[in-house]
């Protein structure tokens, strides 16, 4: 037997521990309660990684379409071009801008690029998910919905962090995607920081 007070193997015959002396009898073991992981309530039926990413997919070839639209209503075609230009083509900056400036030049990158890889994507995720849909037009047509932690309808602001902790599932090679495969509420990265949930609609 083991003594419950130092843990160390003692004779099972003996009163006494031979190690530390102490009545075994007497002292009764201690027992530690180990408090149980909150996982939260169950609030429906996780969506899997295979679903998800037929969604992605609908959703990303819609953001495509939106971004040709504003490109070519807002003229930001030229800010694409001008990056290409610049950097691979190494075109002088007068020759690329009406201005002639490096100022000029950025405005246009900048301009171009940050509408068409965040500001769209950004409208679109972020306000889709919070709609009444709870969806993206991806999401409705595979039946999923975006959520808080308890099953609620996520706001306006939980959905723009979740879109944006995105760019960081990218930078660390996609990995916070990945997540979704092997996690118990199937969230990724983006979904665990801004307390989302994906599900699965009855």
């Amino acid at each position: 037997m083991f003594c419950p007070k130092c843990g160390k193997e003692t004779d099972a015959s003996g009163k006494f521990c031979q190690w530390c002396g102490a009545d075994i009898e007497s002292v009764q073991p201690i027992s530690v309660a180990l408090p149980e992981e909150d996982e939260g309530p169950e609030v429906g039926v996780y969506a899997g990684l295979g679903r998800r990413l037929v969604a992605f997919i609908i959703d990303i070839i819609l953001i495509l379409l939106l971004d040709l639209i504003l490109a070519g209503t807002l003229g930001l075609f030229r800010g694409i071009q001008n990056l290409y230009f610049y950097a691979f083509q190494h075109v002088p900056v007068a020759e690329l801008t009406t201005e002639g400036s490096m100022a000029a030049l950025l405005g246009s990158i900048i301009a171009a690029y940050g509408l068409t890889l965040v500001v769209v994507p950004w409208v679109y995720y972020a306000g889709f998910e919070s709609s009444r849909s709870q969806a993206t037009p991806g999401k409705v047509l595979m039946k999923l919905v975006v959520t808080d932690l308890a099953g609620n309808k996520a706001t306006f602001a939980r959905t723009s962090l979740r879109f944006f902790w995105k760019y960081i599932s990218v930078l660390i090679i996609f990995i916070g995607f990945i997540m979704i495969g092997f996690t118990k509420k199937h969230q990724g990265l983006h979904d665990i920081l801004s307390g989302c949930l994906v599900l699965l609609q009855d």
